[in-house]
């Protein structure tokens, strides 16, 4: 046997030893998120149709579907949004006595990876009922996973006239600011498509792909993904450019339609921003624009669903729902019931 063969032979035995070392690994700690726990929920194209272009894509979720987000039930309603099913206020007498609130905002504001019933926007429902008890509140989420404040505003104006809220609520993440998406998708090993379908299966040239990423990154020079939104933030930027427009446009809009001023909860962890430099300029950004400001209470810190999904968790959504309860009862933004 000649010294190549032999040593092709080696680094055959070494693959597949990795391989089959890294499987019982998997299967004891996974490495990656179980494919029973992806995210199911189908997408219906409104407006655009590429991805990577902020400004023109529009999307909801596919009407009336059951899907899954990390293992929770994802119901969809004739709207295409996630949760229950709620009336055109324009035909329906009854729900004009209503209170209802819109709440704008991105995944976070959907619910990705918990139960529906555990979202912010449920709890606030919940804990709202129960101060006022004669008044119907009305909660009405139209958070989309991937949404920034562009995307948010154009929603609000096409469900406007449906809602007609009383309230409008936003929900902001850190990233809503990004609208350019050119360092988004993770950089890949180059291969042709069809050698890639043969390995894809492999946890070997999976793991090799999770480090390809950031090594390609460092050596070009390019930023982290989890980096690049925070090219936004510079005030020179485009992207911040149309970011403080949008948002001026949004508190115009409800300055117009409705009594009480709009309502922005800060969606992140308030000792990160400020030790990251992008929570004074994004609170000054709304105050200044005629939003009222709502974060979690001191001592609150972002907790994610768990080490392979980022979203918030349950007790998150819980301090979320209590910094907006909070304002929102300060502020007197719904009318006080008779004693």
């Amino acid at each position: 046997m000649t010294s190549l063969a032999r040593f092709s032979g080696q680094i055959v035995v070494v693959m597949l030893v990795t391989e089959l070392l890294l499987r019982l690994v998997h299967w004891i700690y996974p490495l990656e998120r179980p494919s029973g726990l992806d995210d199911t929920y189908q997408n219906e194209w409104l407006e655009g149709g590429d991805w990577f272009n902020g400004l023109t894509r529009l999307y909801i979720y596919k009407p009336n579907q059951s899907a899954l987000t990390y293992g929770h039930p994802f119901s969809t309603n004739r709207w295409g949004f996630r949760g229950h099913d709620f009336l055109d206020r324009r035909e329906n007498k009854a729900e004009r006595s209503s209170y209802r609130i819109m709440v704008l905002g991105d995944s976070i504001t959907a619910g990705t990876g918990i139960a529906e019933e555990d979202r912010y926007t449920e709890v606030l429902e919940h804990k709202l009922q129960g101060i006022y008890p004669h008044t119907t509140i009305e909660v009405i989420n139209l958070g989309v996973a991937g949404f920034e404040t562009v995307q948010v505003e154009k929603i609000m104006r096409r469900m406007w006239d449906i809602v007609r809220p009383d309230l409008v609520v936003v929900g902001f993440c850190r990233n809503d600011p990004n609208i350019t998406y050119s360092f988004h998708p993770p950089f890949k090993i180059p291969m042709p498509w069809f050698i890639r379908r043969i390995l894809e299966s492999s946890m070997v040239f999976r793991q090799a792909e999770e480090i390809y990423d950031p090594v390609y990154r460092t050596v070009k020079g390019f930023p982290r993904r989890s980096e690049y939104w925070r090219t936004a933030y510079n005030v020179d930027s485009n992207d911040w450019g149309i970011f403080v427009q949008r948002v001026q446009s949004i508190a115009r809009w409800t300055e117009d339609y409705v009594k009480y001023p709009p309502v922005v909860v800060y969606l992140a962890d308030v000792q990160d921003g400020k030790s990251e430099g992008i929570y004074w300029p994004i609170r000054e950004t709304f105050t200044r624009s005629g939003f009222i400001w709502s974060e979690m209470a001191e001592g609150n810190r972002y907790k994610p669903v768990s080490r392979f999904e980022g979203h918030p968790n349950e007790e998150t959504h819980q301090a979320f729902a209590q910094a907006l309860f909070d304002t929102i009862k300060a502020k007197e933004l719904i009318p006080r019931e008779p004693d």
